[in-house]
């Protein structure tokens, strides 16, 4: 089995000076691609495949209007009690996933686990891994996403392990169903099948319920992070090294810019973009993790706002520090995964100017 280090965010100290790109620890800076269109030739990749149904994440609130808001500050609904790896902690989590009943499956990376938080405790419970850095079945070598289907089966980027485990409810062990393909992101679609990003391949593949061929959706990418699918199963990317988020239509080979990139010789945008969302209206969210922010880009916009964070990097309510992944629930509130304040932040939707 193949295995790397993973590539995260440095955990660097707090300061009140923010650097144009966050520190990636052995990710070199490369050429930024400003081409809005790319064709591709579809390419497979071998391995065994099998789900079951489709993910019981919530819709990305319907129809949420141009002038909705976001609160100020965050409220922390998970973590948040200085990092550590008892059950109300977390240690450098980075990703993380919604259910329809809002409770919250954590990445918890640098513990080696899964954790899910019900919605409204002040504790999680272990659902995955916690068995300490290893290979085994019943271990996780820093996992970085995680999704969770209908029938509450969990399938866990096990990224340092370079392979996507599948955990039943309380089971002891996860199951490999995709090795040797440097796991990072994790998606699944309503028909149950699965996406991954891959930051060593460079690429994001496909695997439909019951195929054992993976299917290039894209390559040609810089660092590929997490990912999100939508209805329609054009999937969007976190294309961190190129600061931006593209999008790639069911059935395409065509890449559409979303987000960012660059606007007529003026500077980048984004620095390096880790997690994304999209509401039914089409209006991109995502983490800028360099710039401590998160941001909202409408349908075709050509510039985004700022709707949490404010830049520096701090554990104020108001304030993030390298936000990695990001969420909506049914009602559009926005869910936070802050890294480096060891702790998942939601910021409620304000609609009274819609």
């Amino acid at each position: 089995m193949l295995k790397f280090v993973i590539l995260v965010p440095d955990k660097q100290e707090n300061t009140n000076t923010t650097s144009a790109t966050t520190t990636m620890t052995m990710v070199p800076i490369t050429t930024v691609l400003t081409t809005t269109s790319l064709t591709i030739t579809t390419e497979s990749l071998t391995t065994t495949m099998t789900t079951t149904q489709q993910s019981n994440s919530p819709k990305p609130a319907d129809g949420i209007c141009a002038n909705a808001t976001w609160s100020r500050n965050g409220t922390t609904v998970a973590g948040g009690t200085d990092q550590g790896s008892e059950l109300n902690q977390l240690l450098y989590p980075y990703g993380l996933f919604i259910d329809k009943n809002q409770a919250i499956y954590v990445a918890d990376t640098e513990n080696h686990r899964i954790v899910k938080w019900d919605h409204g405790v002040s504790s999680g419970q272990l659902v995955a891994g916690g068995n300490d850095e290893g290979e085994d079945a019943n271990q996780f070598h820093k996992p970085t996403d995680v999704v969770v289907d209908k029938d509450g089966i969990m399938y866990i980027s096990d990224t340092g392990n370079s392979r996507l485990q599948k955990w039943h409810p309380n089971a002891k062990g996860g199951e490999t169903i995709i090795e040797e393909f440097f796991v990072f992101g994790v998606a699944q679609d309503e028909e149950g099948s699965i996406y991954l990003s891959s930051e060593i391949k460079y690429e994001v593949r496909k695997w439909r319920t019951g195929e054992t061929v993976g299917q290039l959706i894209t390559s040609e990418l810089s660092f590929p992070r997490l990912l999100f699918v939508d209805r329609n199963q054009s999937v969007y990317i976190a294309d961190a090294n190129n600061h931006r988020v593209i999008k790639v239509d069911n059935g395409s080979t065509q890449i559409t810019i979303v987000a960012a990139g660059s606007l007529d010789n003026e500077p980048y945008q984004l620095g390096n973009p880790s997690g994304v969302v999209v509401d039914d209206s089409g209006a991109v969210y995502l983490t800028d993790t360099s710039s401590n922010q998160i941001m909202r880009w409408l349908r075709g916009a050509t510039r985004g706002h700022v709707i949490a964070g404010d830049s520096k990097p701090g554990s104020e309510s108001d304030q993030l520090f390298n936000p990695t992944d990001i969420a909506l629930d049914s009602d559009g509130n926005l869910y936070v995964v802050d890294s480096n304040n060891h702790r998942v932040q939601r910021f409620d939707i304000d609609k009274s100017m819609c």
